[in-house]
């Protein structure tokens, strides 16, 4: 029995704290941090935290899309990335420490092209066994049907 996890619309999450918002001000963000992140993957990184091993698929492209399979890896993740010609997604959370209010902005997730698509449902029957567990998770990239995960 395995796990498997599909994330349509993953992210490389940037996380910064700033010394006071102020509206109009060149903010100087310090202490920043990167992360793998969209709803599969997190339920991949989880899991690997109980010593769980899972299958982490995901669409993958551009500079953001390989240092995203960079940060599976050092987690211990096996990262199963399928490649796609648009970059992935960014999201920035900015902490204030003055208030410790956390500002989070959700980037738009790309578009998948229908081969791209089909490349990643080939991934995953692949691997995908009787009695194996799949995850759905995390929001559709922007031009899939919402019955996307459904249909899977």
């Amino acid at each position: 029995m395995n796990t498997l996890t599909l994330t349509l619309n993953p992210a490389l999450d940037k996380n910064a704290k700033i010394d006071g918002l102020v509206p109009g001000s060149k903010l100087r963000c310090h202490s920043i941090t990167h992360q793998p992140g969209g709803g599969g993957i997190n339920v991949s990184r989880l899991l690997k935290r109980l010593d769980i091993d899972s299958y982490c698929v995901y669409p993958s492209g551009g500079d953001t899309g390989a240092y995203l399979t960079a940060l599976l890896k050092e987690e211990g993740i096996k990262p199963n990335p399928v490649a796609i010609k648009d970059w992935i997604r960014e999201n920035l959370a900015i902490l204030d420490t003055k208030t410790n209010l956390q500002y989070r902005f959700g980037m738009p997730g790309n578009e998948l092209s229908e081969n791209e698509l089909k490349s990643i449902k080939k991934n995953v029957y692949k691997h995908l066994h009787t009695g194996d567990f799949l995850v759905l998770s995390g929001s559709l990239a922007t031009n899939l049907p919402h019955n996307t995960y459904l249909e899977l």
